[in-house]
């Protein structure tokens, strides 16, 4: 995904913002942590997400916010953690540790797939 649908104002791009999940992938993936793989990952992570269905992609924008406001609930990550307190506990819940894994691999996926970073 690129170009069009990494449009820095789209909905589904503030979200991912808001949701921090980029930092949980930082953390949780040293391959994710250098600023062009991160951009990558955002944009095929919200591009992905902008054409699914309405319905989904709805569900999928509520699913982010969900994301941001435990993780500014949460406080810090806990010792030993690879993600913030708030994703850890997200991850727990049914269904919903099923779509941040997903979103990871969707991360993992638009960044690893492009060109290398030197």
């Amino acid at each position: 995904m690129s170009g069009a649908h990494a449009e820095k104002g789209s909905r589904m791009a503030r979200a991912l913002r808001a949701s921090g999940l980029p930092r949980r992938w930082a953390a949780r993936y040293p391959a994710l942590a250098g600023p062009r793989a991160s951009a990558r990952a955002a944009a095929h992570v919200s591009g992905t997400l902008e054409r699914l269905p309405r319905s989904y992609r709805f569900g999928a924008e509520i699913a982010l916010r969900i994301a941001g406001l435990a993780l500014r609930g949460a406080g810090p990550a806990p010792a030993g953690s690879s993600a913030p307190a708030g994703h850890d506990r997200l991850a727990r819940i049914p269904g919903f540790g099923r779509f941040l894994d997903l979103v990871d691999a969707l991360a993992l996926y638009g960044a690893l797939d492009g060109e290398r970073d030197t």
